[in-house]
């Protein structure tokens, strides 16, 4: 059959050839998130090598190279109380291919120390899981003639000024417990900041220094009585100490200071790399031999989920700000 073109079908053919070539082109697909990951994936860690935060951090990459079926490469990225590494991740690609573990104070109590900061604690990453909770100790020099809270803190009082507590550094997490102490104990300890936990720990048993909140560094020497655990800073007693009493139990009330090692990504990693991270985080650190070794470090699991992260972080935030702001904590 041969239709006659005339000017009326000639116009329907022209509008036909029109919509054709109007039409819009399908948008390109993003990339994949079901054959997440492809290749081996960075986990930065944003102190140095050594402390409780790599222990973790390490003992995380080894177990997560399993499920993931590639390589969890550490690198760490220390300086600032963990600014720069936090920063560089913050600025990475959100594809799941870097991540932070990271100090608690890094997200909770630098935003309140330095005047410019390279990144948002609250909206520049995605939360995956609070990993382990770090106890603030309270360990005294073997010299010091006191064997309980109770003791150290009319030790302290009637010796005002005398007694001097030392710090990883001016801001640390450990300078902000002593300037807790003294506010809510009423008391006047000096404080001596010093680069690293690491020499404050050996002053202390040197007896150079009378007392220090430690993280969980000083267990080796703790049990080997070497130094004397007298409380602890939490509000009430974690299972790793059930049989050391709390400063709020000696007399301190309001006294709280812990923190917790996490995990997160870029903010615009998509949910799905997020949900799997979280998935195989978790259920790693719930393995027994996983559990042990972060205990062994001083620290307890925590494994919680990403929104439990997400209103924890800004809750700490505003209650560090609250702190630091009271005791007038400066940082270097």
């Amino acid at each position: 059959m041969i239709v006659k073109r005339t000017p009326a079908v000639g116009f329907l053919l022209a509008v036909a050839q029109l919509a054709i070539t109007i039409a819009p082109v399908p948008a390109p697909a993003q990339a994949p998130t079901d054959s997440y990951p492809s290749k081996p994936i960075r986990l930065v860690v944003n102190f140095a090598p050594g402390g409780t935060l790599d222990i973790i951090g390490r003992t995380l990459a080894q177990k997560l190279s399993e499920p993931l079926g590639h390589p969890v490469v550490v690198e760490n990225r220390a300086g600032a109380n963990g600014n720069i590494g936090a920063a560089a991740v913050a600025k990475s690609r959100p594809d799941g291919y870097t991540l932070l573990m990271t100090s608690g104070p890094a997200l909770t109590t630098n935003p309140h120390l330095y005047r410019s900061m390279p990144f948002d604690p609250l909206r520049d990453f995605a939360p995956i899981t609070e990993v382990a909770r770090i106890y603030s100790l309270l360990i005294v020099k073997p010299a010091l003639p006191v064997n309980s809270a109770a003791e150290f803190l009319a030790h302290l009082r009637a010796n005002p000024g005398r007694l001097a507590y030392g710090s990883a550094g001016n801001g640390s997490g450990p300078h902000i417990a002593g300037e807790l102490l003294n506010r809510l104990a009423g008391v006047a300890a000096a404080h001596v900041p010093y680069k690293g936990l690491g020499p404050a720990l050996g002053d202390l048993l040197a007896g150079q220094i009378d007392f220090m909140f430690d993280g969980g560094g000083s267990l080796p020497q703790i049990r080997s009585g070497k130094i004397k655990l007298l409380a602890v800073g939490s509000a009430s007693r974690p299972p790793l100490f059930r049989d050391t009493p709390t400063l709020v139990e000696a007399g301190v009330a309001g006294f709280h200071y812990d923190s917790a090692h996490a995990l997160v990504a870029p903010s615009g990693t998509p949910a799905e790399i997020v949900a799997r991270l979280h998935r195989d985080v978790v259920r790693i650190l719930r393995t027994p031999e996983v559990v042990e070794r972060i205990r062994g470090a001083g620290a307890e699991i925590v494994a919680n989920t990403p929104e439990e992260f997400a209103a924890n972080l800004r809750a700490e935030h505003q209650r560090i700000g609250r702190i630091i702001q009271e005791t007038g904590i400066r940082g270097d």
